[in-house]
């Protein structure tokens, strides 16, 4: 009786077939935890961009509903501009509302109706409002009254900061008062440069004799308003004020989103 015996490959080409196999299931793992990865940073980017939005809205949405239940009706014609010291505005605690921030430049292109809120930490700014800085002054104030808000996710509140231009009009709306300011400038800072928040900005130790307005937000200086790692700041001056009874200012008129 014949036998027959199997052929058995030399033992270097069976190291070298388990060779690839093994590189072959590394690299499947490793394809597999990048496309994990790639769906985990996915996700994240949506909530960070859509959802935090969608909750910071709805937020910003309800302190905007209830503080214009406060507010003195303003009739839709262009009211009286007022040069004389403008009313004083009462402070109010952590988290409440100071009056609403209209910005009539961001019409039609972003959120140009948020509530002003007392308090700058991640329980204000993340409501899609402007936060109040509370060391500095209040709303018509001779001094800096100033704010900041998020620029990208919880409503993209200052998005686009960068549209102002000088001239532009940003008005402060209280219960019964337009506080009517118009930029003067723009500049982009480090983070630690504080001195944006001075009574006069820039000079920490000068006596402020104009009431101004800044507003802070985040830039990046190779992001854009993707990144944190500089300060986007612009700066206005009270212009003139009005009684919210006896009219608006010319630039809102035409604006359903303002009340």
């Amino acid at each position: 009786m014949s036998r027959t015996h199997s052929v058995r490959p030399p033992v270097q080409a069976r190291d070298r077939k388990r060779g690839r196999r093994f590189v072959n299931a590394i690299l499947t793992g490793v394809g597999e935890l990048l496309i994990t990865s790639g769906l985990v940073v996915a996700l994240f980017l949506v909530w960070q961009l859509w959802w935090t939005g969608i909750d910071a809205s709805a937020s910003a949405a309800a302190a905007t509903t209830s503080f214009e239940q406060t507010q003195v009706d303003s009739p839709e014609v262009e009211g009286t501009r007022h040069y004389e010291d403008p009313p004083a505005v009462r402070p109010v605690g952590n988290g409440q509302t100071i009056g609403m921030l209209v910005v009539p430049k961001w019409y039609g292109v972003t959120n140009n109706n948020m509530p002003v809120i007392e308090g700058t930490g991640s329980d204000v700014l993340d409501q899609a409002a402007a936060g109040h800085y509370p060391e500095t002054q209040q709303v018509g104030e001779v001094g800096n009254f100033a704010v900041a808000a998020h620029r990208r996710t919880y409503g993209n509140s200052f998005r686009r900061i960068d549209l102002l231009e000088e001239g532009d009009e940003v008005i402060i709306s209280t219960a019964d008062t337009w506080y009517v300011y118009t930029v003067t400038s723009h500049e982009i800072v480090m983070p630690d440069q504080v001195e944006v928040l001075a009574p006069v900005p820039g000079e920490p130790t000068a006596t402020p004799t104009t009431a101004m307005l800044t507003m802070t937000t985040c830039h990046g200086e190779t992001t854009g308003e993707w990144g944190n790692d500089r300060r986007w700041i612009v700066h206005a001056e009270l212009s003139y004020w009005m009684d919210r009874s006896e009219g608006r200012p010319a630039s809102v008129l035409n604006d359903p989103e303002v009340n």
